[in-house]
């Protein structure tokens, strides 16, 4: 299997994910904290996003966990993770404005919820999904890119993930989303970090919304509101970037006998992320999506 084909190939991958998560989403769950409900949420998250990952690194080949992201993050790298996670919230609430929150399904209400409860939140609607989701998207998808380029590789996954959460009036927010954990998993070459980092923008976005949504409804004006986001949205990008340039500088300096990585030249890369954006796969994908967020609004 030629490299071209292994490239169009990815979508069809992605596609998959899509309709077995628009298959889970006729599960009926209960509306109380129960522990059938998270074990229900639990095997579907395992497998719509975790054994179809496995299943497609298997086929390719021996899955090499290294090279697939599945190694630890320096301490050096942990601001890096923080900043760029309250960066990418800033930026997602900015992007939504209108609702004054950021991207998100559901929402906390934390005067109405028991400390058990959190919990139950916290693991079912932030941790969960950042694993099962960053294994599929960074881990499989970010990586079979990437060897086309990292640029292609960004815009391509980006696009991907923000498609599987069948909303065409987020699609900007979540394709930044997607970009920035994108970059912090290349940034830190470990799928952990950007499991962490999607973990907290989650944290952030649930426990938030509602916050934000009522403050944003008692302002009488929005200027203030948004100067606010900016500014913060600002110094945590100038962080996030400072602190991925020391990364990136520690690494080249402790490994100087390493090659460059070897990428196709420009023209070609450019191409073939061209050629991909229109590939049957890759339209199959979004005329799912469209259809999965018609089916969703309808129901």
């Amino acid at each position: 299997m030629s490299k071209i084909k292994d490239y169009h190939i990815t979508p069809v991958f992605a596609l998959i994910v899509y309709i077995l998560l628009f298959a889970a989403s006729f599960i009926k769950l209960d509306s109380g904290f129960s522990v059938n409900t998270f074990l229900i949420v639990f095997v579907t998250q395992i497998l719509v996003f975790v054994l179809p990952s496995i299943i497609y690194k298997r086929i390719k080949g021996p899955i090499k966990y290294r090279e697939s992201g599945f190694r630890f993050f320096g301490a050096s790298s942990i601001l890096f993770v923080i900043c760029a996670s309250v960066f990418m919230f800033c930026a997602s609430v900015l992007i939504g404005v209108k609702t004054s929150g950021a991207s998100g399904a559901y929402y906390a209400d934390l005067s109405e919820i028991t400390v058990p409860g959190i919990l139950y939140i916290i693991v079912i609607y932030c941790l969960l999904p950042a694993i099962t989701e960053e294994i599929a998207f960074r881990s499989v998808i970010y990586g079979e890119y990437r060897k086309f380029g990292v640029f292609g590789a960004v815009v391509l996954s980006s696009a991907l993930f923000s498609l599987v959460h069948f909303s065409l009036t987020s699609f900007l927010s979540y394709f930044m989303c997607g970009a920035v954990l994108a970059l912090v998993y290349e940034v830190t070459k470990s799928v952990f970090a950007s499991m962490l980092s999607h973990f907290l923008y989650n944290l952030m976005s649930v426990f938030s919304q509602k916050i934000l949504s009522d403050a944003a409804n008692k302002a009488d004006n929005m200027i203030p509101f948004v100067f606010a986001f900016v500014c913060a949205m600002l110094l945590f990008l100038f962080f996030a970037l400072s602190r991925a340039q020391k990364i990136l500088e520690y690494d080249a300096a402790k490994l100087p006998e390493k090659e460059n990585e070897e990428f196709p030249p420009l023209n070609v890369r450019l191409r073939s992320l061209l050629i991909s954006l229109v590939s049957p796969g890759f339209l199959l994908c979004l005329g799912f999506a469209v259809f999965a967020g018609i089916m969703r609004a309808g129901r």
